[in-house]
């Protein structure tokens, strides 16, 4: 029997970027490079911090995201940051619904870096402590009531202040949801906005190349079946 070809990989991983390389984005901005700290299927993270910025110029106040030009999904969420959470319109929704947090991180810088002659797209946003998925692993596998209550009730303000805006996340797990320091509960983000959509005028309709898009152990039945996400 002949076997069959391997299937080519939709999204490529980004080459290594070193410690201390200069990152300049459109404005002019610099940030610097520090170490990679975490790796998605599509993209590496590093640690970074912003030249002459009192708010980000200590070492690993920021989280860079790195992936190839060509790939999809940093390219989806840039368009999400761009559009829903710069940091005016975070605040600007905070104040009209009377929320003290938004758990959303605020937009700070994306664009495009050459490094070795291959074409790269970045994003940098805050960088936070540690995902509540870690905090669940260390404390046994499980969160004690007043922790549940207290993210749920953020998470639930996150997807209002997204569908305010027409979008869904589409990807909502304990390992997307980090926490600004550790163990600090009452102080939670939502992110990773590489499957949220737009989901105004959503119509329900199954699409098998978009099947069982998403973490499969939290994906619904609709997704499953290929539906884009939607408010439910």
């Amino acid at each position: 029997l002949t076997m069959p070809a391997p299937k080519k990989k939709l999204h490529e991983l980004a080459a290594v970027v070193p410690e201390k390389t200069v990152i300049t984005d459109s404005r002019k901005q610099r940030f610097i490079v520090g170490k990679e700290f975490a790796r998605g299927g599509f993209g590496r993270i590093y640690t970074a911090k912003q030249e002459d910025s009192r708010e980000y110029g200590k070492d690993g106040s920021l989280a860079l995201k790195i992936e190839p030009h060509g790939n999809g999904p940093l390219f989806t969420e840039i368009t999400v940051f761009q559009r829903i959470l710069m940091p005016e319109k975070l605040t600007e929704w905070s104040k009209q619904n009377k929320v003290s947090h938004v758990g959303l991180p605020p937009y700070i810088s994306s664009g495009l870096y050459t490094h070795n002659g291959e074409k790269l797209r970045f994003l940098i946003m805050p960088r936070y402590e540690k995902s509540l998925e870690t905090y669940r692993t260390s404390n046994g596998g499980t969160l004690d009531m007043h922790v549940v209550l207290s993210v749920a009730k953020q998470c639930i303000n996150c997807l209002s202040y997204m569908q305010d805006h027409d979008y869904v996340h589409g990807d909502l797990k304990a390992d997307n949801i980090l926490l600004a320091s550790a163990n600090a509960f009452s102080k939670c983000f939502l992110v990773d906005f590489g499957l949220a959509k737009m989901a105004k005028g959503n119509v329900e309709k199954p699409d098998k190349k978009r099947a069982h898009n998403g973490t499969l152990l939290f994906t619904s039945l609709d997704a499953h079946r290929g539906c884009a996400p939607s408010y439910r």
